[in-house]
């Protein structure tokens, strides 16, 4: 039987496939691919973020630059201006001057057009979405409207905004805004008064030129704004009602659907498990909605429920936590909607369906004209339309996002029969609903891109060893738990992990001083258990002494709390020290299945009071493990959980890769999760191949395709196998691990055979020809000539990263304006940033010019040199796309090597390939000319282009081209196995030869000799 491994992560993959018979087995292949996240690698940002980011900007700077052609062109065909070209509007006329006296005086036809233009220009602040409204606002948009509120309490002593700015000395040094300063911002609605004031006091004092035509058709250009995309359309469908989209979050009928099958699923103490009555379901549901958050001991409240009542599986201290929502309230949208609507909420609970749709109108949509219009819609009628309305520019709506896992239909559907007390699963099927359905997803549906690639690859792969290998009995998978995260989800991970390693570090320092040396074995889960317990064994009460924490020492043993045979669970979690006479006794039953056979109710009570009492222990292991009462209702549930991995992007790859077999009624592909797999590497004695001595991470790729092998090897006999020691160890009541002797190879010399398969695999890294988003940096720098005409590149500077020798290179500028003495102006500006260093950097209180005016940024001069020019200045060369690598034979017959670096601007801006390589130490234009003969090109390397060079010395080195030095002509190669080993500095002109290589995704390599010379994908000479 062939079996295929899959392990998948978001910028990583291995494979294995291997040929298991009853007792043999064999490698066949295995490998591992290393591709790029779509991502930063830094601050993970998506990069389709950023192109979205980026394409919008431009957006706006076209539609700008449109608005602005439409006016010139109107502004002609009326006779203010001479013509409609670009520079037609550059009339050298103060716009504010012009602005304020048009109240009070005729302006010429030139100073009416340079007013109208520089409103057209900067027309104002007008937000049409739902975000905007008060607590919607983000952070910056709520600093701006706190800005304009200030500046429109100002306004009112004035006529218009010009008249304003122009006369007021507030803002005679500054009418514009910067970094973070949002005080000179104004609203739209006040610019479009200023025009009614202007054309009013044009018309009255004579001007022909200023026509209600004029001002019409001025405003419909000036002031447009296009109404936002509404995205209804973007959400899924419900897996039960055909047609119907899935409900928005905050839906009352999908909020009470899971609120109700929560309680079903409750179990209350009393003293043995009960559920909830079906009076208790009804007066729970009766108040739901009263308010957002609904706890535990609300519920505790509700139902005067006795003090020795407890929620099980609920700590005491967790009873304030909300019933339903992890992060969030339960009826978050039932109660922001029964509180806006006030006194029509009690004849609209009759019509779920009209609120239902009112909710998803106000998540789904972002226009707040779309809005109103789909809330017409629903039939709620006119009052409780204006009342959502209210509410909704009130900010009441923030928490309206996100979607559930079905229809309100459907979960109007299902209601009924939990409300009679059925669980989910029941009450899907009363309604005639399959509740394991769920509709077909294409890979295209993925809207997480960092997921969507990954999963791109693993088909692929697959795709590729099918071809080769012929298509297995049987694959096994196993996703990393962060495909399909988002980047914070995936910080919180990260950041957690690196919290418990250094945890474990303390741990480890700990159990050497205890035992005079360092921990070898379980020694460290025996402390950490031993910690967590107060130093006693829970079952007995008994204490356990610190030198019994010895590996050696089989007075304690590590316990499955809830038996692994049973449950397949070997997390901390489920693990206790305990004496071993009481796993003798306890053997293979749960805690509680043990008490109740051999033991008193005081006993229980007793060793439940010892579990309480652990205040290390998280609640969740007390009474899901400890204290768990209904283990034969979740065995099954709980086994197939941790036998299974389960979510979502796995469940979504299982579906894709089932549509390489037939129809055939067989399991053909299975998810295993993480955590059993990494016991068998241990088990089987490969965990040196990826993790050192203290348990971090080897820097070797290679153990992809490890992790891979031990995946494929996990096979359904090999879980039975397992479950079959388990079971006896455990009816013995002996203590059982996933060691080397408890753990049976797939075969004989299975360890050795992986050992050699792994030793053998290339690292498939993918070359990255696609051409870098940027074509220069976004940062545009200032270049001035100095005394002796040579460009002097500046940039400005927060004043937050200056540093002390900064202040020598801000440069004394040009007189301008009011400004007669520059020199002072910049002594000023230095002496107030010394101060403000001086005061410790205050965040609050910025420094400040003598005006008052806070100090955001600082023009310094750096030592760069111009790259690409940009608009009068220069920026910053884009990364580079390739290098072209041409060969020359020099006269003593030695061969010589010459890069030319290519960059994205020189794609975009040049008909043919640049034709100069870099000579160390030279500026561009003294570099090599190999445009023509005697050098000749070979190829192009390209970022993880596979290469191969000869140093002088002989020495070979292969690996994947990381980059160029162009001041020194240095390669960069990183190793075949790691990309974090990195080989600097290798000098290419002198290498006796280089030869580029092609790998393929299953790391089979082929030379390549020669290619042809490429430039906007065409070839050229």
């Amino acid at each position: 039987m062939k079996i295929l491994g899959l392990d998948g992560g978001i910028a990583s993959l291995g494979w294995a496939i291997i040929e298991e018979g009853e007792e043999t087995g064999r490698i066949i292949a295995c490998g591992a691919r290393c591709f790029d996240a779509p991502e930063t690698p830094d601050k993970k940002i998506p990069t389709n973020q950023i192109r979205r980011e980026k394409r919008g900007m431009r957006k706006v700077i076209r539609r700008r630059a449109q608005r602005m052609m439409a006016l010139r062109r109107l502004l002609h065909e009326h006779g203010l201006i001479a013509g409609a070209k670009r520079d037609a509007l550059q009339l050298g006329i103060d716009p504010w001057k012009a602005r304020a006296e048009g109240l009070d005086r005729a302006l010429a036809p030139a100073e009416l057009a340079a007013a109208l233009g520089h409103i057209a220009r900067h027309r104002g602040f007008r937000s049409n979405s739902k975000r905007d409204s008060a607590a919607n606002a983000a952070d910056e948009t709520s600093r701006m409207k706190s800005a304009i509120a200030t500046t429109q309490a100002r306004l009112g002593k004035f006529r218009t905004v010009a008249d304003m700015f122009h006369n007021d000395p507030e803002f005679d040094r500054r009418k514009r805004n910067r970094d973070g300063d949002y005080s000179r911002s104004v609203l739209r609605s006040d610019l479009e008064h200023e025009v009614r004031r202007l054309f009013d006091a044009q018309r009255r004092l004579g001007n022909p030129l200023a026509t209600d035509t004029l001002r019409e058709a001025f405003g419909e250009i000036a002031f447009f704004q296009r109404p936002l995309q509404d995205s209804d359309h973007l959400v899924g469908f419900c897996p039960f009602v055909a047609g119907e989209r899935r409900a928005a979050r905050r839906a009352p009928s999908f909020e009470r659907f899971r609120f109700i099958s929560k309680l079903n699923n409750l179990r209350l103490t009393r003293p043995y498990a009960e559920r909830l009555s079906a009076d208790e379901l009804a007066f729970a549901e009766e108040a739901f909605g009263a308010t957002k958050k609904f706890t535990f001991k609300a519920l505790r409240k509700l139902l005067k429920l006795d003090t020795a009542v407890r929620f099980e599986g609920v700590n005491a201290e967790d009873e304030g936590n909300d019933l339903v929502a992890r992060s969030g309230n339960a009826a978050e949208g039932t109660a922001v909607l029964r509180e806006a609507l006030g006194s029509l909420w009690p004849s609209l609970v009759s019509t779920p369906e009209r609120l239902d749709a009112a909710a998803a109108v106000i998540t789904f949509r972002d226009d707040v004209a779309s809005i109103r219009a789909g809330l017409a819609e629903t039939g709620l009628g006119s009052a409780a339309l204006e009342a959502l309305m209210v509410a909704l520019e009130a900010g009441r709506f923030a928490q309206f996002k996100g979607t559930g896992n079905m229809s309100a239909a459907a979960a109007r559907a299902i209601l009924p029969g939990l409300r009679q007390g059925l669980v989910y699963s029941e009450a899907s099927a009363a309604a005639g609903f399959n509740h394991a359905a769920r509709p077909a997803v294409r890979l295209d549906d993925v809207r997480n891109p960092v997921a969507r690639k990954a999963l791109g690859e693993m088909l692929k792969t697959v795709r590729a060893i099918v071809s080769k290998h012929g298509l297995p009995d049987l694959i096994h998978v196993e996703l990393a738990r962060d495909v399909g995260k988002s980047a914070e989800e995936r910080d919180e991970i990260a950041r957690g992990i690196e919290k418990m390693n250094k945890q474990r570090d303390r741990n480890r320092q700990q159990v050497a001083e205890l035992l005079g040396r360092d921990p070898r074995g379980d020694e460290l889960l025996r402390f950490e258990l031993w910690q967590e317990q107060k130093g006693f064994c829970l079952y007995t009460g008994e204490p356990i002494p610190c030198e019994a924490l010895a590996a050696t020492d089989n007075r304690v043993q590590v316990d499955h709390i809830l038996p692994w045979s049973r449950f397949g669970d070997d997390s901390f979690a489920n693990k206790t020290l305990c004496l071993a006479r009481a796993n003798q006794n306890k053997k293979g039953r749960t805690p509680f299945e043990w008490f109740s056979a051999e033991r008193t109710a005081a006993e229980w009570q007793e060793f439940a009071a010892r579990v309480d009492d652990c205040k290390a222990m998280k609640g969740r292991k007390k009474r899901g493990f400890y204290l768990r009462k209904n283990a034969a209702e979740v065995e099954e549930a709980f086994r197939n959980r941790n036998l299974t991995d389960t979510s979502y992007t796995t469940r979504l790859l299982l579906d894709v890769l089932k549509g390489f077999y037939p129809d055939d009624g067989q399991i053909h592909v299975r998810a295993r999760p993480g955590a059993l797999t990494s016991k068998l590497r241990r088990g089987w004695g490969l965990q040196g191949l990826k993790k050192d001595a203290q348990g971090k991470r080897l820097a070797d790729d290679r153990h992809h395709a490890l992790d891979a092998i031990v995946l494929a090897a996990t096979s359904q006999s090999m879980v039975q196998r397992l479950t079959r020691g388990f079971q006896e160890a455990e009816r013995k009541g002996l203590a059982r691990e996933f060691s080397g002797e408890f753990v049976p190879a797939p075969w004989p010399g299975f360890r050795l055979d992986a050992e050699a398969a792994v030793a053998g695999v290339s690292v498939s890294r993918p070359e990255r020809q696609s051409v870098p988003g940027e074509v220069h940096k976004a940062t545009i720098k200032r270049v001035t000539p100095d005394d002796e005409g040579r460009p002097v590149v500046s940039v400005r500077k927060r004043v937050e990263e200056l540093k002390e020798t900064d202040l020598d290179l801000i440069p004394v500028p040009k007189p301008y304006g009011r400004i007669s003495d520059p020199a002072k102006l910049r002594n000023l500006m230095i002496s107030a940033i010394q101060e403000w260093w001086a005061a410790g950097k205050p965040k609050n209180s910025p420094p400040c010019m003598p005006n008052g005016d806070p100090i955001g940024k600082v023009r310094v001069v750096t030592n760069d040199k111009p790259a690409v020019s940009v608009r009068g200045g220069t920026a910053d060369r884009g990364d580079m796309v390739r290098v072209d690598v041409f060969r020359e034979i020099d006269a003593k017959g030695r061969t010589r090597f010459h890069m030319v670096p290519v960059y994205p601007h020189q794609l975009v801006a040049l008909d043919r390939p640049p034709g100069r390589a870099v000579v160390a130490h030279k500026i561009e234009e003294a570099w090599t000319d190999v445009s023509a003969s005697p050098y000749f090109y070979r190829f192009s390397f390209f970022i993880n282009s596979l290469i191969e060079i000869t140093k002088p010395d002989g020495e070979l080195i292969l690996g994947y081209f990381k980059g160029l030095d162009r001041s020194t002509a240095n390669i960069t190669i990183a190793d075949m196995k790691s990309a974090s080993y990195l080989i600097r500095g290798i000098g290419s002109k002198t290498l006796i030869d280089i030869r580029k290589l092609k790998i393929d995704r299953l790391g089979v390599t082929t030379n390549i000799p020669q290619e042809t010379r490429t430039w906007r994908g065409a070839a050229c000479t």
